[in-house]
């Protein structure tokens, strides 16, 4: 089966990670990109020859009949209106997250996507790591007897000196802009939705953006989550999860992909599953595509499909809210 592909938006994330995983594939045909500047229209037929159809108006790739799926990695103020156009199309979707610019709109994409027919995978690359995914097994099989809590930890340096973020990425906060993959984390753990949230963090070397922080989530059945994040470390990128349970432990790096688990009376084991190599814009970008043309192939639902992204998307908001009710960056919402 030849997946025939059009891409809605060509900024420096799809170049450099849907691209050359794209290219990748042999059941993989791009067939119509969009864009909205002549440069990145130039780039895209420098980069993909002549074949593709490349267009400055995403609606002609939504509407062109040689296109089956498309791929949306606009940026965030225009997911709303790209998802309601996509929306009243027969074609598979590939969308990054989120889904709205805010959770009202969040919430019209989901309404607008209840029922169709199509397959919808939201691009939550880190649930596709292989170590991600043993980590569930590990908890479906009950390791660790019930779980009480999770963590989950980002470092990294990509604000270190004052990452020159756009002033509209800091209006939207952190959470909108980077929490949905981090968050579903938790996701993969507790498998609902959090019931409350609190969030303490400051700004540091990114104007109004929250670089560091905590968010501290309530669970159904007294459990608790936390995602702890700094975008200002002095080292480079490091992800790590930890669950406890009633009878058991879990420790994993998701960038060299080791796991690591006890129970109440067993020894820690330990298994290394790292992703996919070479990444291409993030690790799982790989595991994540393939799981897209899985599902479109074998005609079922997307595992990131539109029940996830609600629970991940309900707890971005939450997250986003308790941001800006500490819009100085200190710990006075605490006292």
């Amino acid at each position: 089966m030849k997946h025939r592909v059009g891409i809605v938006g060509l900024g420096v994330w799809p170049r450099e990670a849907y691209l050359p995983l794209l290219a990748e594939r042999d059941d993989v045909e791009i067939v119509a990109v969009a864009a909205r500047s002549e440069a990145t229209r130039r780039v895209a037929r420098e980069t993909l020859g002549a074949g593709p159809r490349v267009v400055d108006d995403y609606r002609q790739v939504l509407e062109d009949d040689a296109v089956d799926a498309i791929m949306v990695a606009l940026p965030n103020r225009m997911h709303l209106a790209a998802l309601e156009a996509a929306a009243k199309t027969d074609k598979h979707l590939f969308i990054e997250p989120p889904l709205g610019n805010d959770p009202d709109e969040v919430a019209q994409a989901l309404q607008l996507l209840e029922g169709f027919e199509r397959v919808v995978h939201v691009d939550l690359e880190l649930r596709y790591l292989p170590v991600v995914e043993t980590v569930g097994a590990l908890l479906r099989k009950k390791v660790l007897g019930e779980i009480r809590s999770a963590e989950v930890c980002l470092c990294a340096n990509w604000g270190y000196g004052g990452g020159g973020y756009d002033p509209a990425i800091a209006a939207d906060g952190f959470f909108s802009f980077l929490g949905a993959w981090y968050l579903d984390l938790l996701d993969v753990v507790f498998s609902e939705a959090p019931t409350a949230a609190r969030v303490i963090g400051g700004r540091a070397m990114n104007g109004l953006l929250m670089d560091h922080g905590w968010a501290s989530l309530a669970y159904p059945g007294d459990r608790i989550g936390q995602f702890a994040f700094s975008i200002v470390d002095v080292e480079e990128l490091a992800i790590n999860m930890t669950v406890q349970g009633a009878a058991g432990k879990l420790e994993a790096d998701l960038m060299s992909g080791i796991c690591r688990w006890r129970g109440e009376t067993t020894p820690w084991q330990q298994r290394e599953i790292p992703a996919s190599q070479p990444a291409h814009g993030f690790v799982g970008m790989r595991e994540s595509l393939a799981a897209f043309f899985a599902a479109v192939s074998e005609d079922k639902s997307s595992p990131t499909g539109l029940g996830v992204a609600g629970r991940v998307h309900q707890a971005v908001a939450m997250c986003a809210r308790q941001e800006m009710l500490n819009p100085s960056g200190t710990a006075e919402n605490l006292r």
